[in-house]
């Protein structure tokens, strides 16, 4: 579960990052409009776009491309990672019990100091 909810926040901080690209560009251009997953991915690795496309192209299907990853690959990012990363994060609660805040770091309750004895 610590997996997903890291996926989560993970996806909310790219949301966040999306939000800040959307804004400069507004300011930049003056018109407002959400960027696509697609821009976004081939703005980060332009050759792994493509890659990835010839490769279902010519091994999976055209059509697996075509219908389904184009489609998917033209949605807006912001809303796309904000909503997988509120569904992660929500999958990732614990199952039907309220769970207690803790770190990553320490995810262990504190012991308890045992009451000595003996002389201080």
């Amino acid at each position: 579960m610590v997996l997903i909810r890291t996926l989560g926040w993970l996806l909310l901080a790219l949301a966040v990052a999306a939000t800040m690209q959307d804004g400069l560009t507004w300011w930049s251009e003056g018109a407002f409009r959400l960027k696509a997953l697609g821009d976004m991915w081939s703005h980060l690795d332009y050759d792994s776009l493509n890659s990835v496309e010839s490769y279902l192209v010519a091994h999976v299907s055209s059509r697996l491309w075509a219908w389904i990853i184009l489609p998917i690959l033209r949605l807006p990012a912001l809303p796309v990672f904000l909503i997988l990363g509120i569904a992660c994060l929500w999958i990732g609660q614990a199952n039907g019990r309220r769970s207690e805040p803790r770190s990553i770091i320490s995810s262990r309750r504190p012991r308890r100091r045992r009451r000595s004895s003996g002389l201080s």
